[in-house]
């Protein structure tokens, strides 16, 4: 499986990823039309690129109603097929990252779709924070990923 790797500690919060990703899929410069959406975390003063990271076994599929959520099988990325999604948001409060975002326009849901494998936002991020990873242990990555930063949060605590 594919995947985004993000390492928070590098994002200057610039949003070039959301600009580009917006701009790609929806022809349009809009943080809300963006699948890769910048948070600030205020407890501990960090910018958390949210991404998919395509879960091993994606709870967000498992709740879906409708079965509007599944994985491509080329890049391994969890996707929200527009036709079949309702807009109910169970996959929006299921998610341990956050990474589906409601689109406003549609009223569906949308995830990141690796680009069919060439991720720009990878390829726009000149500090490093995104990096694409085509093949890797999708648990182990979550892990080093999330946890680091998890781990400083509760050390400021």
């Amino acid at each position: 499986m594919s995947a985004i790797s993000v390492i928070p500690e590098r994002c200057t919060g610039c949003q070039a990823c959301e600009m580009v990703c917006s701009l790609s899929h929806e022809d349009a410069c809009s943080s809300s039309l963006s699948r890769i959406r910048v948070k600030k975390w205020e407890e501990i003063s960090l910018l958390i690129p949210i991404v998919c990271q395509n879960c091993e076994k994606p709870p967000c599929v498992d709740i879906c109603p409708t079965g509007a959520r599944m994985r491509v099988a080329e890049t391994g990325a969890v996707v929200t097929d527009e036709k079949r999604c309702v807009g109910c948001k169970s996959c929006l409060y299921v998610c341990p990252n956050g990474a589906p975002v409601f689109h406003p326009l549609t009223k569906r849901t949308m995830t990141c779709d690796l680009c069919k494998g060439s991720p720009l936002c990878t390829q726009i991020c000149t500090v490093g924070a995104l990096s694409y990873i085509p093949e890797r242990d999708v648990s182990m990555e979550k892990k080093r990923v999330y946890g680091q930063v998890f781990l400083q949060a509760m050390k400021s605590r």
